[in-house]
Order: C-alpha cells, then sequence, then structure tokens
C-alpha cells in the first residue's frame, strides 16, 4: 500500500471516527469526538497544503496553490545555482585536484584495464584519420610549399614551419586537419566502448558525489547524463568550436596558431628532431630530389600499406606500454603529469563552468511543467504523504489534550 494511499485511509477513519462518536455524551466518547475532529481538520490542512504544492486542491481551489508548476523556471535557476556552488563551483574543484596524484590515478586505472582501453580508443582514432586522409591533397600541398621554399630553406631552424603556418598554404594545411578531426571524433565517440567508458565514468562519479545527500541524488536524476546524450552536446560543442577556429578573424583561430607556433618551437629545441630534419633536408635539397608525385605516392603507400599500419600500431602499443610503466616509477615525470593536469583542468574549469551551467539548464528545462511535477512527486512524495498522516496523529493529540483541559476548567470554576 503506497504512503498516499495510507494517509487517505487515516484521513477516512478519522471521520467515520467523527460521526461514529458525534452523539456520545460521556466524558470518554466527547474526548474520542474531540480527538477525531481535530485529526481530520489537521489531516485535511495537510492535504491541502501538500496538494496545493503539485496542483490545485479538489481542482479548481487555484489562490496560492499549484505551487511547483507556477514556479518551475525560479526553481530551475535555483538547482542551477545550487550546482555551480557545490558541483561545478571552479575553485572547490581545483582546490580538490590538488589533493589528489593524479599520474599514479593514471597508472592505476592502465593497471586496471585502462591501458587496454586506451590502445583500442587511440588505434580506431589513427585509423580513422589513415582512412580519411586525403593523400594526393596534402602531398601536393606539401610539396607546393616546400618548393617554394626551396632556395632559403632551412627547416633544422624551424623557421620554415613558423613561417609555413602563417602562408595561405599554411592556413589551408591547418583547416584540413581541423575538418578532419570535426569528422573523426563524432564517429569516435559513436562507437560502443566509448559510450560504455563514458556510462561507467558517469556511475563513478554519480556514487562518489552523490553520497547520502539527497539533495544531489535528485540534481543527478532530473539531468540526463546517458552516453548517448552527453557525446550530442560534445559533438554539438564541437561543430561550434571548430567553426570558431576555421574563421580567420576569430580569436581562437588567432589562440590555436599562436599555440601551434609555441609548439614548433618547442619541437625545434630538441636535438632529435634538428638530426632528422638535416637528413631530410639533404635529401630533398641538396641532391634537388624532385618529390611532387614521389611526396603523394610516399604517404599513400604508408597510408594503404597493412604492414606499415601494423608496423606503426605495434610502435603506438610499445609506446603506451613504455610510457605507463615509466610513469609508474618516474617521480619527476609525475610531478609535470600532476602540473600538467592542474594548469590544463584549472583552465577548462575556468573557461567552461557557464557553459556547463548552460548545459545543465537546458536539459533541466526540458521538463514539462507536468515532467517536473511528476518528477518531484515521484521523489519527495512519500515524504509528504508522511506529514499529512503525522498532521492527522498531532491533530488527534492536540483536540483531546484541548478537551481534557477545557474539562478541568469547566469542573475548576463550576
Amino acid at each position: 500500500m503506497s504512503k498516499k494511499t495510507q494517509a487517505t485511509l487515516v484521513l477516512v477513519i478519522m471521520f467515520l471516527g467523527f460521526i461514529a462518536t458525534y452523539k456520545l455524551d460521556s466524558f470518554w466518547g466527547l474526548l474520542l469526538n474531540h480527538g477525531f475532529l481535530a485529526a481530520l481538520i489537521g489531516g485535511l490542512a495537510d492535504w491541502f497544503a501538500v496538494t496545493a504544492l503539485f496542483r490545485k486542491p479538489l481542482g479548481f481551489i487555484s489562490y496560492r496553490t499549484e505551487i511547483l508548476p507556477r514556479n518551475r523556471e525560479r526553481i530551475m535557476d535555483e538547482i542551477v545555482k545550487f550546482i555551480g556552488r557545490d558541483l561545478l563551483n571552479p575553485e572547490y574543484i581545483i582546490n580538490n585536484i590538488k589533493n589528489y596524484n593524479m599520474a599514479m590515478m593514471v597508472v592505476e586505472y592502465a593497471q586496471k584495464g585502462g591501458k587496454e582501453k586506451a590502445k583500442v580508443a587511440l588505434k580506431e582514432l589513427v585509423m580513422q584519420v589513415i582512412n580519411s586522409l586525403d593523400t594526393k591533397k596534402v602531398g601536393y600541398s606539401l610539396a607546393s610549399a616546400l618548393k617554394s621554399r626551396r632556395k632559403n630553406f632551412n627547416i633544422a631552424s624551424i623557421q620554415f614551419l613558423l613561417d609555413f603556418i602563417k602562408t595561405p598554404a599554411g592556413d589551408k594545411c591547418i583547416d584540413y586537419i581541423i575538418k578532419m578531426v570535426r569528422a573523426t571524433v563524432p564517429e569516435l565517440l559513436a562507437k560502443d566502448f566509448m559510450h560504455k567508458l563514458i556510462d561507467d565514468n558517469v556511475s563513478i562519479i554519480k556514487e562518489k558525489y552523490i553520497k547520502d545527500s539527497q539533495k544531489r541524488s535528485f540534481m543527478f536524476e532530473m539531468m540526463d547524463l546517458s552516453s548517448e546524450n552527453l557525446t550530442q552536446k560534445l559533438n554539438k560543442k564541437l561543430d561550434e568550436y571548430t567553426n570558431l577556429l576555421l574563421d580567420y578573424d576569430s580569436k581562437e583561430r588567432e589562440h590555436l596558431k599562436t599555440l601551434l607556433a609555441e609548439k614548433i618551437e618547442i619541437l625545434g629545441s630538441r636535438n632529435g628532431y634538428k638530426q632528422k630534419v638535416a637528413q631530410l633536408e639533404h635529401y630533398f635539397f641538396v641532391k634537388k630530389f624532385d618529390f611532387s608525385d614521389n611526396l603523394v605516392s610516399l604517404i599513400d603507400n604508408f597510408c594503404q600499406n597493412s604492414e606499415n599500419r601494423e608496423q606503426l600500431w605495434k610502435q603506438i602499443e610499445d609506446y603506451i606500454d613504455n610510457l605507463i610503466a615509466k610513469l609508474a616509477v618516474d617521480d619527476e615525470m609525475q610531478a609535470k603529469l600532476n602540473k600538467f593536469f592542474i594548469n590544463t583542468i584549472t583552465k577548462i574549469i575556468q573557461n567552461n563552468s557557464q557553459w556547463g551551467l548552460d548545459y545543465i539548464k537546458d536539459e533541466l528545462m526540458k521538463y514539462s511543467q507536468q515532467e517536473f511535477v511528476d518528477l518531484v512527486e515521484k521523489r519527495v512524495g512519500d515524504d509528504l504523504q508522511m506529514i499529512r498522516i503525522n498532521g492527522s496523529v498531532v491533530g488527534a493529540i492536540a483536540g483531546m489534550g484541548l478537551y481534557v483541559i477545557s474539562f478541568v476548567v469547566e469542573r475548576m470554576c463550576g
């Protein structure tokens, strides 16, 4: 029997009790009658109050009723503010992140099966990139850029690459990479293993965050954090962001080119890089090698050759294995990774906290008035029905107590 049925049954019993004891003229009869009457009044008052939260009592009493439907948007705003202060508070998140050795968390995750998942995800990504690569377009674009700088070419000084990303050809190359990422990521997110990965992590976050908090539990229940919905939101965000990156006048595009220049300068400071590109420089420019079609063939052959793919995949697997093994024992590497995580996550949180709140509000506002009422009633309805039962019980005690007091006072006063 539901709590609502129990509360209604108590109210009916109080009514029948009042009728049954109405004509009794003894002390005990009047005591019970007053108790039943007060219980009936208390139960009806609480029924009215509980019902008024969700709908019009009796279907037509509209003054100050339907509290939840009328205040749906304001309540949603308050929920979003609560989440902003609690779950998505940037200062709170950043301070908590600093308490964790995130590098060791990566190692533990890798050792518990995460490493194999990462390999599968990376393989899917690499295969998607290779399969979607327009080798002819990339080859001729690179060949044209290299030929135009044959006379003053000095790639080992990395100035060539810094100059290249500022040219129209460089812009086209950047555009191609952006478009390739935009086409590849949605396909990767659609994979079953990605959906399982997202669902598993949401479950962990939910368990750790909610604990014994009813408010947090209710908030999580209201939001659709399924992998399907989250990937849809991520794809939408990706489209919006890549559109900004493709806009040559946007600050996002300017930031991307600045970031690329910084990474190129870091790359140029490595001795291994200088040695390898010096060999390429000698091969292509000292020997005057005509590489237009050959560069296309080289890229195409690499992408189509199954042995090359397997070799590339083996190198990726070995790289991941060695990286995790080194990370598990190298304190300096752990410190660098922790610093990277903290700085990166801090920037993401600071730049996107409002987007997170907007996303949550969009999710909440999907609920119609009736859906919102049904959800709240399902969540807290039993507790509210207990108010009705308690109202009847307290009313009965109060009614009998007042009758006893009045009876004593009447006898004392004659």
